[in-house]
């Protein structure tokens, strides 16, 4: 067995297919092939069912990934720590949720490829409960998500922020303007998917207060909901960072609701310290973060310092 072999075989893993695999290695099918033969041999077990529709894992095989994707996560980064010793550089691989793209991630991307140039950025965008599972298969190194208490990680507060009540311009809502949650009861709503912890947060508080529900549809672009919404559509509620582009162009009017929150978090491997270029894009986020929110650009925002807090998604 060889590192080499290891990854072939996640490889294979991941995309279900040989075929898929060996383009993506840049290797001819047959070499391929053989490695995991030998591979098997070696372990003498099958690792894959083969049918004409491609490859499934065994029991040992599921075994052997689940083992397999933190040792290799573990030795590549051997390279990085090695690096960080002198200038930063390497690869780091960051878990960003869609509703922040305008607030946050194209500028704080931009920065940090500016700054630090010999690390090769790699950005999985996703709601949180896809980034949490990226990290727990050590896929992702760090990762900003809504918090939900329900899954343990090593996680940092960041700042929380209320939902917003959005409807077309037409309706003239106030952002300074707070409305009670019984203002959206029985609207039609375009919401994020019951995956995703904007719906959990909401869905709870209209649970609590007995309020009636009406969804028309849901999806988990945020962007797409508020040119619906535009449209006139349905109303949605949704975070301010998600809608600002959109209020700033006049498309859509939005007031927040009172007691309506989520809370944010940085969240990382909890057995694993964080690697220079990994602890320099953390820095240079809580600077943007303080920033927009400490200059009032941010409505909604609140920057405070809870207890330690539980991150699932």
């Amino acid at each position: 067995m060889n590192l080499r072999q290891i990854r072939y075989f996640l490889e294979i893993a991941e995309h279900g297919n040989f075929t898929r695999a060996s383009e993506v290695l840049n290797i001819a099918q047959p070499a391929l092939s053989r490695q995991i033969r030998l591979l098997e041999e070696d372990l003498g077990e099958a690792l894959f069912i083969r049918s004409g529709h491609g490859v499934a894992l065994t029991a040992a095989g599921k075994a052997l990934r689940e083992k397999a994707t933190a040792l290799v996560y573990e030795f590549d980064k051997l390279r990085d720590v090695v690096a960080d010793q002198s200038e930063p550089r390497g690869h780091l691989t960051v878990g960003l949720p869609p509703a922040i793209a305008q607030m946050v991630s194209i500028e704080l991307i931009d920065a940090y490829c500016r700054q630090y140039t010999d690390v090769h950025l790699h950005i999985r965008e996703g709601i949180s409960l896809d980034l949490i599972a990226g990290i727990q298969q050590s896929k992702i190194d760090c990762a900003i998500v809504v918090s939900d208490e329900n899954q343990v990680m090593r996680s940092e507060f960041l700042f929380r922020e209320t939902l917003f009540l959005v409807a077309p311009a037409s309706e003239n809502y106030d952002l300074n303007q707070q409305l009670k949650l019984d203002s959206a009861a029985g609207k039609p709503l375009i919401m994020t998917n019951r995956m995703n912890n904007f719906r959990v947060a909401i869905e709870d508080a209209f649970g609590r207060s007995q309020l009636p529900m009406r969804v028309l549809a849901d999806s988990n672009s945020t962007s797409m909901i508020a040119a619906l919404v535009a449209k006139g559509t349905a109303y949605s509620i949704l975070p301010y960072c998600a809608i600002d582009a959109a209020l700033s162009q006049g498309l859509i009017s939005a007031s927040p609701i009172e007691g309506l929150f989520v809370d944010w978090a940085f969240v990382s491997p909890p057995q694993t310290e964080l690697t220079i270029p990994a602890k320099l894009f953390h820095q240079m986020l809580l600077d943007q973060i303080h920033r927009k929110i400490e200059g009032n650009n941010w409505l909604g925002a609140v920057i405070a310092t809870p207890g330690p807090t539980t991150v699932g998604a």
